[in-house]
């Protein structure tokens, strides 16, 4: 089968990187000002606040204080303290929070997924478009549902079925970006290329619904671990 993660440290790594290079990749540059909307416990906050350096800032917001603890310890642990801030906020009401054209970029890690109300997407993108400079550049990354195999699939599943979590696909991403008034909107697809064993797939299970997701996934998971699927990266910008 040839799969690439065999251990948990190996795959929090290989997360790490992958986040790092999706990062760089989007345009996160030294000095930036950039807001990580819904930014959960910080996994690609500090992946952001690495490339923005001390000279820069990220702004982390999320709707909930449940990760932060979490949260605290990622930023320590990267060295990252000085140049993030958390704010505890509704990405879709950032008035009074955030001020007009603040941001360099705005960017978010696989939020929309985790959306309680996808309804509110509309008012999430004119709010990130509202905080970022003219000129400035909005993406957004998210999974996509295209998967190329049964390892892929069971990810999927896991998310969606047991999860609960909403997939926006690119084209509804790119109608309400363009929609809010960005230009130049394009669509990427990025490849994480990471395949967990099926011992570190069942290790890196929710507890609470460890024995829903086996009845569910054991057998495919057991067969084929667990890929990451394919990455949608939609960008634009918010004209001068």
């Amino acid at each position: 089968m040839g799969w690439a993660i065999m251990s948990s440290k190996q795959l929090e790594e290989a997360v790490h990187q992958m986040k790092l290079r999706l990062a760089e990749h989007i345009g996160v540059q030294e000095g930036m000002t950039v807001v990580d909307a819904g930014c959960g416990a910080g996994g690609f906050t500090v992946c952001v606040a690495r490339l923005v350096c001390e000279s820069g800032k990220v702004l982390a917001v999320d709707i909930s204080d449940e990760y932060l603890k979490e949260f605290n310890k990622n930023v320590n642990k990267l060295g990252v303290k000085k140049q993030v801030r958390f704010i505890q906020a509704d990405v879709a009401n950032l008035k009074g929070v955030i001020l007009d054209n603040a941001a360099d970029m705005v960017v978010s890690y696989r939020f929309l997924e985790e959306l309680k109300r996808p309804e509110d997407l509309p008012d999430i993108m004119e709010e990130m478009k509202r905080i970022l400079k003219k000129g400035g550049k909005m993406s957004i990354i998210e999974l996509s549902t295209k998967t190329e195999n049964e390892a892929e699939r069971t990810y999927i599943r896991l998310h969606r079925d047991i999860g609960g979590d909403h997939f926006f696909d690119e084209r509804k991403i790119s109608h309400h970006m363009k929609r809010a008034g960005l230009a130049n909107v394009q669509v990427e697809t990025f490849k994480p290329n990471i395949w967990l064993s099926p011992d570190v797939a069942k290790e890196d299970l929710w507890e609470e619904f460890r024995e829903q997701i086996l009845a569910e996934l054991g057998p495919s998971i057991d067969k084929h671990g667990m890929r990451y699927p394919p990455l949608i990266i939609v960008s634009g910008y918010k004209q001068a």
